[in-house]
């Protein structure tokens, strides 16, 4: 049973009235609704005067139980209890005003569906997995679905009998939904609707928390001295007070290297410190984690590596802190350096591997085993819970952490032969990854984001670029050396973050298997902070995107090397373009020549879509969208509606309307600036006539086409004043533009998004383009040498203008064969071959990425 309650009240407006006060006696009586062939049993307590209409009645019940799908001429009353009396009602004589009942407050009224009335709507949920690829629908009613139901559906069907219950999470795109304080509630009542998709996540084994609006954030703090405490304060607290509550209980001592992490183990990013805890997601009720060192004035300067650098390390004063369950941490470094720690001997093994990370020494560091002279433990994941004491090792032990560098396999994303930039004997031995693609984790409709930053890693010579980089920092002498002197971290955010970023997606180790997507959290921040509309969880153009960012990493390159030289961008993306317009009076042209880095496509809108709202007679409204020929009128689309629908017979009773006033079947959808249109079923037939029939061409539009429209001569539209000294006249002219210089990586995109006589649609216009072979010479002045593009990679907007989604299809190597793969945000398919230019060339296509064949090979330094 569900419980709500609403007010209705018909108010005689006459104090004077002589039933004023009787029309406004308030009774309270309970409605019930029943339809036991869809098991739904609800009820809602209503507060209302006598003179309520039944009908009224039926509407808040549908209203408030969210039952709206219903119409309420298929619900009637069947009986009512007054004075502890149940009495059963004629469905000839249903009475019209709850007066005719003279029920009291507690009785109760008792509704069902007629007979022949349609079942409750049906709704679907997309279910996504813990592993971000299985999905499964799950299909439920407004009125009845609780959150336990759905629960129990996704513990089923992804067979998570034997995990905690709090450990499982659901998510929608807006929230977290709250699983333990309000698992019978309808999910409708937390904002989910039909189609929505919900997430599932399996979080580590930690306490339950039930968030409570009352409550304070509990922050459970601890140092590398393992002195823990714990604070509870506001989820409005800034990340600046919290460290100033931090530091005041530590009087002559700083604390350094300050980490908060959630229940998961993920850490937050504090580059704002003037941001509070509920903007990183923290809730009232939830428990974080504070990490941080402390430095004392008793410092011991340490050896980190072969080149002297220097940290310093607290150890705890023996007279303040009694040191009966500690143990003593050599890390030994790869260097042979190493760094001395003491840490409780309860921490566990993945306590221990964090306090070393914690150090700074390098990010790419791994606690390989530890050990003393009777114990040797190889660190697995496996083991990260297991206690230091539970592998038998005692207070006052000394252990020996042996840290290494991850394992670097070759970071190239070509072929062996491909010429690297490092001398032959610092390259690493082994081929390139064999490891499936990684993908990148949505961030809040960040799929614009992930879409272009995955066509811009798939680019080899750009991404080699700043692997060679990393490389060298890694290399030296076939040995490794220290990731924190990485060269990029001196350019700029922008570029440090995208070098990161490629790191992540393809430094892995071809067995390593630890993740399957990347958050790319640095890009977002970095590319964010440069404009702000990037930083917002609002949709963007991937286009616009890839612009900016590509501009942003140019800049930077060329403050660091004082704008002496083209950069890795211009000199892989920029092109030229000249642009000649010839004086239709003396035939004398005047040439202008601009760099571009994306040749923009008009495209010929051959279709148009209508979101087409249905009023019939009886039932419910519907909606459907029709896509119909750019040459279409009004009457096309009636008669493809009706065709739609197999109801042939309609034409003659649908009344076409705008919103804002009628249609003629005759009018011309150019002539329309909105696409929704409202058709009503008339009661009477009309004399509506058929459309003559459409001329629709079969030929295909090809990327020749048009590359040829786009390069041929066009006349302007203006006067045109000519600068030739014997002529100087205002004529007419025309413009032709040509590709005088083919830029090494070709960017081609189709204008999808219209935006004209204030009307915004995409264009769904079909392209057809080659995988292989695209040839610009026709394009070309003669003295360019031959330009062979192939498609490396295409980014791909699907739906509407307004509420799209941005994908990739991209070439990556799996064992020496270039294989295509679809990046969905985190979720990663490959293309089998058969299907390579079926998936490939599509309508949805937005931005295509072309490689010149010459330059594949292009290796090229900072």
């Amino acid at each position: 049973m569900f419980h709500s309650s609403v007010s209705y009240f018909i108010c005689c407006n006459n104090p004077h009235c002589p039933i004023h006060s009787r029309l406004n006696q308030i009774i309270e009586p309970e409605l019930r609704y029943t339809d036991k062939k869809h098991d739904i049993d609800l009820k809602v307590n209503v507060s209302c005067v006598p003179m309520i209409t039944i009908h009224n009645l039926i509407e808040y019940l549908l209203q408030s139980l969210w039952l709206n799908d219903i119409p309420i001429e298929e619900v009637r009353l069947v009986a009512y209890r007054y004075n502890g009396h149940h009495y059963q009602l004629d469905e000839m004589k249903i009475p019209k005003t709850l007066q005719e009942l003279s029920l009291t407050n507690n009785d109760i009224l008792y509704f069902e569906p007629t007979p022949n009335a349609a079942p409750p709507k049906l709704c679907q949920l997309t279910i996504i997995g813990p592993d971000e690829k299985e999905k499964v629908i799950f299909q439920w009613y407004r009125a009845k679905t609780t959150l336990a139901m759905l629960l129990e559906y996704v513990i089923e069907k992804f067979s998570l009998q034997s995990i905690e219950r709090h450990r499982i999470h659901l998510f929608t795109i807006f929230d977290e939904l709250d699983l333990f304080s309000l698992p019978d509630q309808r999910l409708c009542e937390f904002g989910i609707n039909d189609r929505m998709t919900v997430h599932v996540h399996i979080t580590t084994s930690c306490p339950l928390t039930i968030m409570d609006e009352n409550k304070n954030v509990l922050i459970k703090c601890s140092d590398d001295d393992d002195s823990k405490f714990v604070l509870d304060v506001p989820s409005i607290t800034t990340i600046k007070q919290l460290k100033t509550d931090i530091q005041n209980r530590y009087e002559d001592q700083s604390i350094r290297n300050f980490q908060l992490f959630d229940e998961t183990n993920e850490e937050f990013h504090l580059d704002d410190t003037d941001q509070n805890l509920k903007t990183f997601g923290v809730k009232p009720g939830q428990t974080i984690f504070a990490k941080f060192r402390v430095t004392t004035q008793k410092t011991l300067p340490v050896i980190v590596n072969n080149e002297s650098k220097s940290s310093e390390q607290s150890f705890p004063s023996s007279d303040t802190k009694e040191n009966h369950d500690r143990v003593t941490v050599i890390c030994e470094l790869p260097s042979g350096s190493s760094e001395t720690i003491q840490v409780s001997v309860n921490n566990t093994i993945g306590q221990l591997r964090k306090t070393i990370e914690n150090l700074g020494l390098s990010k790419r560091l791994v606690l390989r085993e530890i050990y003393s002279n009777k114990i040797e433990v190889k660190v697995q994941e496996e083991l990260e819970t297991r206690r230091l004491t539970d592998v038998r090792f005692k207070p006052g032990d000394t252990i020996h952490a042996i840290m290494i560098y991850k394992h670097l396999t070759s970071s190239s994303i070509i072929s062996k032969q491909t010429p690297s930039l490092a001398k032959e004997d610092k390259q690493p031995k082994n081929g390139p990854t064999t490891k499936k693609p990684i993908g990148l984790n949505n961030l809040g409709n960040s799929c614009y984001m992930n879409s272009a930053l995955q066509c811009l890693a798939h680019i080899p010579p750009l991404t080699n670029f700043f692997l060679e980089g990393l490389r060298h920092t890694h290399m030296k002498d076939d040995e490794h050396t220290d990731y924190y002197s990485n060269l990029y971290d001196q350019i700029g955010n922008v570029t440090r973050a995208y070098a990161d970023l490629l790191w992540h997606l393809w430094k892995c180790d071809e067995n390593d298997n630890s993740y399957d997507s990347f958050k790319p959290i640095r890009v977002k921040d970095a590319i964010g902070s440069k404009e702000s509309r990037f930083s917002t969880t609002d949709q963007q153009d991937a286009q616009e995107f890839m612009s900016f960012f590509l501009d942003a990493i140019d800049k930077e390159l060329k403050e660091k090397n004082q704008n002496n030289g083209n950069t890795i961008i211009k000199n892989l993306f920029f092109g030229e373009i000249k642009s000649t317009i010839t004086c239709a009076a003396c035939n004398k042209g005047e040439s202008i020549k601009t760099p571009i880095s994306f040749l923009s496509i008009p495209l010929d809108r051959q279709e148009r879509r209508f979101w087409i709202t249905y009023i019939p007679k009886m039932g419910k409204t519907e909606e459907d969208l029709l896509e119909v020929p750019i040459s279409s009128q009004v009457g096309h689309i009636v008669q493809k509606f009706v065709e739609y629908r197999q109801k042939p017979e309609l034409f003659n009773y649908i009344f076409p309307m705008l919103p804002d006033g009628e249609l003629d079947f005759q009018t011309p959808i150019s002539h329309l600036s909105q696409d929704e249109i409202i058709f009503i079923q008339q009661e009477e037939r009309s004399n509506n006539i058929l459309p003559k029939p459409l001329k629709i061409p079969t030929k295909k539009s090809t990327l020749e086409d048009c590359l040829q429209q786009f390069f041929s001569i066009e006349e302007l539209q203006d006067e045109w004043t000519c600068h030739q000294q014997t002529c100087k006249k205002k004529t007419k002219a025309t413009k032709q533009l040509e590709l005088s210089i083919p830029s090494p990586v070709l960017i081609i995109q189709f204008k999808r998004f219209s935006h004209e006589n204030g009307l915004h649609q995409k264009i769904e216009t079909f392209v057809d383009y080659p995988i292989k072979g695209l040839n610009l010479n026709k394009f070309l002045p003669s003295c360019q040498k031959e330009a062979t593009y192939d498609l490396i990679a295409t980014c791909n907007h699907m739906g509407l203008i307004d509420g799209g989604h941005y994908t990739a299809y991209a070439k990556h190597p799996i064992s020496n064969m270039n294989a295509w793969y679809k990046f969905d945000d985190s979720c990663v398919t490959r293309i089998k071959p058969e299907d390579v230019e079926f998936e490939i060339v599509s309508r949805e296509a937005y931005l295509l990425f072309y490689i010149r064949r010459d330059i594949l090979h292009l290796a090229t330094t900072v």
